[in-house]
């Protein structure tokens, strides 16, 4: 009995060593695009410009300004803009397999001209198709530096979404910080601060904080709206934006309900309440956005309290970045995190398809065979053909060295982790037996036991053919080490799934496993694919404490890995 707990224990322990290692060896792989800071990259070469700028740019100061962006002059010396990298600021925005940096051309009044492509560590194909929408590049000029909004909507590249939306989402990291909301766009008018300043002509500022301005050209107060700061927080139908009227010190002196997304009764009600609204007055910017609600017992207004809360946290949230508020209250009440997560349809199906797993796993509806081909299909249409969400050694490879594209990508994201998290923790593989669309299609045209097609492998044949995983795998991160750009997106057929971008090699390659697959049961699985090979190594099996050839290699490449590492610094 002892022997045998024993016996357990080393089983575990030789289990969890092998994990530990998978994920040292995956922090080691280097990273294609060491961060450099702005003097380190220097600016790009006239050649790299944009084709449609409406200029002849003749020189680029070797100077960076203190923005980062050196100038651009005509042949005469006649100053014409800017122009910047969006490196190193997007060096965290990883696309399907790292960041990619941008090359953007603003004019003397901070305007985007033109935005183009420098370099990309994605796959050729998806850099190819973003680089050739010119549609795509369009629709950032106009931007304005300084002034644009985290949050805006971008019009991704069909076919190569991560890639572009990663472009872009570094793009606006580069060019500014947040700016208006999109929730409450409309302008402030005159007539919205006219009750506090009758002589009030003009407004001038934003997108939060306005001066009012009279006749005269002289300011005579100072207004804040709350909208193109806080715009997410909901009351029992949605957001509601304050105007604040500001006096010496940033106090609040005054303030009410400019624009509101909630049911007009309970909105009534809690207009009525001046005398709720009156204690928030007279305070501190820094004060207000330090108040905590629940402890000094503020519980709303008695029959819209919902509302009411929501819009107190909205005005206190909104004064918390307005004014000079404690780092740590900042910290929690912005919600720029969560809005900078890309949520697509295709991300809520990985989401539906991972719960509907669970739920079949746990009610047996997997041993059904009418319901089990029917979801093979399902995840050849959704995960394969509709997603493209395979994972590939070109992914994993990507995301190891330059993070995880959690933002952009969330329901890839989970599918990643149910992938490599379930493994080594239960024994199961539920990738590979009913997520990964290749292996579905595999499971839908392979031969039966009696079929006349099948074509039995010879043992010393299956042997050997079983070693091409683990070799293929060996040798890519041999590869890694020392070429960390190296596009391993052809080393497997799953590109072919992207088909909308995919070139003619990868759906040939694809096809032709699909075409084995006919005749030798699940050939590709068993013996091409070294993304499945990585994931049933990590495991948990029964012959856990068992040394084997594959840990050998593992511990060389440890080795390898190391030295490198200690030696390139």
């Amino acid at each position: 009995m002892n022997q045998a707990a024993s016996n357990g224990k080393r089983m575990v322990g030789a289990h969890w060593i092998r994990v530990g290692i998978v994920v040292v060896l995956a922090w080691l792989i280097p990273s294609p695009n060491p961060m450099l800071t702005t003097e380190q990259i220097g600016p790009p070469t006239i050649d790299q410009l944009p084709v449609d700028l409406p200029w002849e740019v003749a020189t680029i100061e070797p100077k960076p300004g203190a923005a980062g962006f050196w100038s651009i002059a005509d042949s005469e010396g006649e100053a014409l803009g800017y122009v910047a990298r969006t490196m190193p600021d997007a060096q965290d925005v990883v696309g399907y397999r790292g960041p990619s940096e941008a090359v953007v051309v603003i004019d003397s009044q901070r305007r985007i001209v033109s935005v183009g492509l420098l370099e990309s560590a994605d796959t050729v194909e998806h850099v190819r198709v973003v680089r050739n929408s010119d549609d795509f590049f369009a629709q950032f000029q106009g931007w304005t530096w300084g002034e644009i909004d985290r949050r805006k909507k971008v019009d991704a590249v069909s076919g190569a979404t991560l890639t572009s939306l990663a472009l872009a989402q570094g793009l606006i990291q580069r060019m500014g910080g947040e700016a208006g909301s999109l929730v409450f766009a409309d302008p402030l008018n005159i007539d919205d601060v006219r009750d506090w300043f009758p002589d009030a002509r003009r407004l001038t500022g934003g997108p939060a904080t306005l001066d009012v301005i009279d006749a005269e050209g002289d300011q005579i107060g100072t207004v804040v709206r709350t909208g193109p700061l806080v715009d997410d927080v909901i009351g029992y139908q949605g957001p509601s934006e304050w105007l604040v009227r500001m006096s010496d010190g940033d106090v609040v002196d005054d303030l009410k309900l400019l624009t509101t997304f909630d049911n007009e009764p309970y909105v009534d009600w809690i207009r009525q309440e001046k005398y709720y609204w009156k204690r928030f007055t007279d305070m501190t910017a820094s004060q207000l956005g330090q108040l905590d609600l629940e402890a000094e017992s503020i519980e709303g207004i008695s029959g819209a309290t919902m509302s009411s809360i929501a819009m107190t946290q909205t005005l206190v949230d909104a004064m918390a970045r307005y004014g000079d508020a404690e780092p740590d209250v900042a910290e929690a009440t912005d919600p720029s995190v969560w809005h900078s997560i890309r949520f697509a349809n295709s991300d809520a199906w990985m989401i539906g398809l991972l719960l509907a797993m669970g739920l079949l796993h746990q009610f047996g509806g997997f041993r059904n065979r009418s319901l089990r081909r029917t979801w093979l299909i399902a995840v050849f249409v959704i995960v394969g053909l509709y997603a493209g969400n395979l994972l590939s050694l070109a992914l994993l490879a990507g995301w190891s060295a330059e993070g995880i594209a959690w933002r952009l990508a969330p329901g890839l994201t989970a599918i990643a982790a149910v992938a490599l998290l379930f493994p080594p923790v239960n024994k199961s593989n539920p990738y590979c037996n009913h997520l990964c669309p290749h292996g579905a299609i595999q499971q839908w045209v392979r031969p039966g036991s009696k079929s006349r097609r099948r074509v039995s492998v010879r043992r010393g044949v299956d042997v050997w053919l079983r070693r091409i995983p683990g070799g293929l795998l060996t040798i890519a991160y041999v590869v890694l080490l020392f070429r960390p750009r190296v596009d391993l997106s052809g080393w497997e057929p799953f590109h072919a799934y992207l088909f909308r971008i995919a070139g003619l090699g990868s759906i040939v390659f694809a096809l032709a496993t699909l075409a084995v697959a006919t005749v030798i049961p699940m050939a590709y699985c068993r013996y091409g694919c070294p993304t499945g090979y990585l994931i049933d190594y990590v495991r948990r099996a029964g012959d856990g404490r068992k040394l084997a050839v594959a840990d050998l290699v593992l511990l060389g490449l440890l080795v390898l890995a190391i030295a490198r590492h200690w030696v390139t610094g």
